[in-house]
């Protein structure tokens, strides 16, 4: 994976989970620290992210402030809620594979908070 592409998928799970830490990060992406600090940096500085850094052993990790999302990766909660409806009214059609599908799909396009 390429410099570009790493961070782009920096971008995507940052979105996706909210906060983590440098060390999650790198593990995830098997780089060190300061390289994902160097991706931080210029996912702000180039990309113009709303990202946090803060220090600390409880609360510290970079967080997406606000209700930044990167692309429209996730649902608003009325869709989810039509979408959670229509499972429950289909499930007796469904198979017990669609019904899994369909539930991963709902899980999938959850803003976590």
């Amino acid at each position: 994976m390429g410099t570009a592409e790493r961070r782009l998928e920096i971008l995507k799970y940052l979105c996706k989970v909210r906060k983590a830490t440098m060390p999650q990060l790198a593990g995830l992406f098997g780089v060190s620290t300061r390289t994902i600090q160097r991706d931080i940096l210029e996912l702000q500085a180039a990309f113009h992210v709303p990202l946090q850094i803060r220090c600390g052993k409880y609360d510290g990790g970079i967080y997406v402030i606000g209700n930044y999302s990167f692309d429209r990766a996730y649902m608003h909660d009325d869709e989810l809620i039509l979408l959670s409806k229509i499972q429950e009214l289909v499930k007796d059609q469904l198979t017990d594979k669609e019904n899994a599908l369909l539930s991963q799909i709902i899980k999938i396009y959850t803003k976590t908070a």
